[in-house]
C-alpha cells in the first residue's frame, strides 16, 4: 500500500510509478491565471441558448394566439355583418309590401268615397220627401192623436218614491211608437229618432231641455191603437205596476188638434278627402 506522497504520482502501466509533466500543469496554471472565466462561459453558454430558445417560443405562440384572436374577430365581425344585411333586406321587404298594401286601401277609399257622394246625392233628393222628413221629425206636425200624461204623486205619504222616472216616460213614448204614432212630443218637446230621455240629478231632460212633472206626452195617430198598446203585454203590466208600486199617476185622454214643431236639426258635416277640399 502506498502513502502519502504516493497522490503526486501517476501509475505506470508496467505498475510502475510515472513522473507528471511540468509543462501541463504550468499550462493548466496559466490558462487558469490568463483566463479565469471561459470555463464558467464554457459551461453557462448551453443554458442561454436554451433560455432564448424558451422567449423565442413563447413569443411565437403569442403572436400565433393573436393572429388567432385577430382572425376569429374579423369571422364573427362579417358573419354579424351578413345577418344584419338579410334582417334589412326582410324589413325593406315588409316596409314595401306594407306600403303597396296601404296603397289599395287608399284606392278602396276613393272608390268608396265615390259611391258614398252618388249615394248621398240620391239620399238627399228623396229627402224631400213627406214621409221621410215625416220620420226625421224635420216639419211641424198637426192632427188628431193621444195625450198621456203621467204625474207625481201629490203628498209624501203612500207607498215607493212617488216619483216618475225616465224610463216611466220612454216607456210610454215607445209604446206610442210602436203603435204607429206620427209624431210625438213631451211638454212640447218633439221626440226624434236622436232623442234621448235621461234623468240628470233631481230632473229629467228631453235632449237637453228640463221637463217637470206633470208630463204630457202627446202623440199624433190613431187614439184607439194607441190606447189599447198602453194598457195591453209589456208596457200595460209596466205601467200598472208603476202607480201601484211607486204611486205615480197615469192618465190618458183623446186630443184633436195637437200641433207640433219641427225638430230642430242638427248641421251635418260631411267628410272629404285632403285634395278635395276637406279639413286636416
Amino acid at each position: 500500500m502506498s502513502g502519502g506522497g504516493d497522490r503526486g504520482e501517476d501509475r505506470a502501466p508496467g505498475g510502475g510509478t510515472a513522473p507528471r509533466d511540468p509543462a501541463a500543469s504550468m499550462s493548466l496554471l496559466t490558462s487558469l491565471l490568463n483566463n479565469p472565466l471561459d470555463a464558467g462561459y464554457v459551461a453557462h453558454g448551453p443554458r442561454e441558448s436554451g433560455a432564448a430558445r424558451t422567449v423565442m417560443g413563447r413569443a411565437l405562440v403569442g403572436a400565433a394566439a393573436l393572429a388567432l384572436g385577430f382572425a376569429s374577430a374579423i369571422t364573427v365581425r362579417s358573419l354579424r355583418s351578413v345577418h344584419t344585411d338579410a334582417v334589412k333586406d326582410q324589413l325593406r321587404g315588409q316596409v314595401a309590401a306594407q306600403q303597396s298594401a296601404v296603397a289599395d286601401l287608399q284606392g278602396q277609399i276613393q272608390s268608396l268615397s265615390s259611391s258614398v257622394a252618388s249615394y248621398a246625392g240620391q239620399s238627399g233628393a228623396a229627402g224631400d220627401a213627406p214621409a221621410l222628413t215625416l220620420e226625421n221629425s224635420a216639419q211641424p206636425v198637426s192632427g188628431d192623436g193621444l195625450v198621456v200624461t203621467l204625474a207625481d204623486r201629490a203628498g209624501r205619504t203612500g207607498r215607493g218614491s212617488g216619483l216618475v222616472r225616465d224610463q216611466d216616460i220612454a216607456m210610454v213614448v215607445n209604446a206610442l211608437w210602436a203603435a204607429g204614432a206620427e209624431a210625438v212630443s213631451v211638454n212640447g218637446q218633439r221626440v226624434g229618432p236622436g232623442t234621448f230621455i235621461r234623468t240628470a240629478g233631481p230632473t229629467i231632460l228631453v235632449n237637453i231641455t228640463p221637463v217637470a212633472s206633470p208630463y204630457s206626452v202627446a202623440a199624433i195617430g190613431d187614439a184607439n191603437a194607441m190606447s189599447v198598446a198602453l194598457v195591453r203585454g209589456a208596457t200595460g203590466d209596466y205601467l200598472s205596476s208603476a202607480q201601484s208600486v211607486n204611486g205615480i199617476t197615469v192618465r190618458t185622454e183623446t186630443a184633436s188638434g195637437l200641433a207640433m214643431p219641427a225638430l230642430e236639426q242638427l248641421p251635418r258635416k260631411y267628410a272629404r278627402p285632403n285634395d278635395q277640399g276637406g279639413a286636416q
